[in-house]
C-alpha cells in the first residue's frame, strides 16, 4: 500500500508540473503577441489623395502581416462582441491599435481630421467613401489601354515588367474574373493570361524579336511570367555574346547586298564600294597601256582594227552625232561593248544577273568615250 500511495503521488505531482508549464508558455505567447501588437507599423508612403489604391493594398498586407485576424477589423467580419461579452474588451483593444496603425500611416494634413471616429472599421470605411472611385469604368477603360498600349522604349527590362505587373494588377482589382462555375473561371483566367502574353510581347523592343517569334511558335503557349524568364534569358546571352543591331534589308534582292548598306535598288547580286575584278590569284589586274595602240583601219589610237567600231559596228547608245556607218554591229562584240559603256548609262544597261555600282569594273575590258577618236580603250 505504501509503494501505490508512494507512485500515485509522484504521478500527480508530474502532473502539476506539466499543467503548470503549459500555463506559462501560453502566458508567455499571449504576453509576445500583446507586445508585438503594440509595436508601430509604417510603411513605405502615406495616404494622400492621389495614392489611395496602392496604400490600401499595402496597409493590408502589413496588418495581416501582424495577424490575419486584425483584418476583420477593417472588414467587419467576423461582427465584433457584445460589449457585455467578457471577449469584448480584448476586440476593443485590437481595434484601438489597427485604428492607430491606419492614422500612423496617413499625411498628417488629413489624419488631423480622421481622428474622431469610434471604429478601425469607421475609419477604414470614411476613406474607402473618400478616396476610392470603386468600379468606375473610365478609369478601368484607361488601364485596358494603358495595358496595350505600353512600350519598353529601352527601359531596363526588369523595371518595365514592374509597371507592366502593376497595371495588371490594377486591372484584377477593378475588373475581377466574374465567372462562377469552375471550368468558366479557368476559361476566363486563360484568355486572361493569353491576353497578358500577348500584351508583354508587343511591348518589347525590336531587338527581342527573334525570342518573341520564337515564344509564339511554343505549343502551348506560356505565360506572361514564362515568356518574361524566356526574354530575360536571352537578355543575358545578348550581353555576353553581344546583341545583333543589324536590320532586315527590305526588297528581294536585299539579302544579296555585298557591303551590309541597305540598297535594294538593283536586282541579283549588287557590289558597293571599290570592287574590282581579281585575277585567280585574288590580285586585281595592271592596267595596261593602250596609248600607243593605232587601228590600220580608221587610223585612229588607242584601239586596234578587231575593236574599231567601224568594223564591228556602232552601240544602241552612241549618239555622239556620227553616222552609224560600217558593218553591222557584230552580235556579241558590239552587245559587249554596249555592256560597258559610260558611268551614267551602267546602271541603265543592268540586267537580271550581276549589276556593279559605285566605280567602274573591270578595268581590263572596259572602256570610255573618247571625243578626240570616237572611242577609246583603257
Amino acid at each position: 500500500m505504501t509503494d501505490d500511495s508512494s507512485s500515485n503521488n509522484s504521478n500527480n505531482d508530474l502532473t502539476t508540473q506539466l499543467t503548470n508549464l503549459f500555463k506559462t508558455t501560453l502566458n508567455n505567447q499571449s504576453q509576445t503577441t500583446k507586445q508585438s501588437l503594440s509595436d508601430s507599423l509604417k510603411i513605405s508612403l502615406k495616404l494622400n489623395s492621389q495614392n489611395y489604391a496602392l496604400w490600401a493594398r499595402m496597409i493590408r498586407v502589413a496588418i495581416g502581416g501582424k495577424s490575419k485576424s486584425l483584418l476583420s477589423h477593417l472588414s467587419g467580419d467576423p461582427k465584433p462582441p457584445d460589449p457585455l461579452d467578457d471577449r469584448y474588451e480584448q476586440w476593443e483593444q485590437d481595434d484601438l491599435i489597427v485604428f492607430s496603425w491606419l492614422i500612423q500611416n496617413i499625411e498628417p494634413a488629413l489624419a488631423s481630421n480622421l481622428t474622431e471616429f469610434p471604429t478601425a472599421k469607421t475609419l477604414w470605411d470614411a476613406l474607402v467613401v473618400t478616396y476610392s472611385s470603386g468600379k468606375d469604368k473610365l478609369q478601368t477603360f484607361d488601364l485596358h489601354v494603358k495595358a496595350n498600349e505600353i512600350k519598353q522604349n529601352g527601359a531596363p527590362l526588369e523595371d518595365f515588367w514592374i509597371a507592366l505587373q502593376g497595371i495588371w494588377g490594377e486591372i484584377e482589382r477593378r475588373d475581377p474574373n466574374p465567372m462562377k462555375c469552375a471550368i468558366d473561371i479557368a476559361t476566363y483566367n486563360s484568355i486572361r493570361s493569353e491576353q497578358k502574353l500577348f500584351q508583354f510581347l508587343n511591348a518589347l523592343d525590336r531587338r527581342f524579336d527573334p525570342i518573341k517569334r520564337e515564344i509564339l511558335r511554343w505549343d502551348p503557349l506560356p505565360s506572361a511570367e514564362g515568356a518574361y524568364a524566356a526574354v530575360r534569358k536571352e537578355m543575358a546571352h545578348q550581353g555576353i555574346l553581344g546583341a545583333t543591331t543589324e536590320n532586315p534589308l527590305p526588297g528581294v534582292a536585299a539579302g544579296l547586298v555585298a557591303d551590309g548598306s541597305q540598297d535594294s535598288g538593283g536586282i541579283g547580286l549588287v557590289t558597293k564600294g571599290q570592287h574590282r575584278r581579281s585575277d585567280s590569284s585574288g590580285k586585281p589586274p595592271s592596267r595596261v597601256d593602250k596609248s600607243k595602240l593605232k587601228c590600220s583601219h580608221c587610223g585612229m589610237l588607242k584601239h586596234t582594227k578587231d575593236q574599231c567600231f567601224k568594223l564591228v559596228g556602232y552601240p544602241e547608245w552612241w549618239n555622239d552625232g556620227h553616222k552609224k556607218t560600217g558593218v553591222p554591229a557584230e552580235k556579241g562584240k558590239a552587245a559587249a561593248a554596249a555592256g560597258t559603256g559610260t558611268e551614267d548609262n551602267q546602271m541603265q544597261g543592268a540586267f537580271g544577273g550581276i549589276a556593279t555600282s559605285g566605280v567602274k569594273t573591270n578595268e581590263g575590258d572596259a572602256g570610255h568615250q573618247d571625243w578626240d577618236d570616237h572611242w577609246a580603250w583603257h
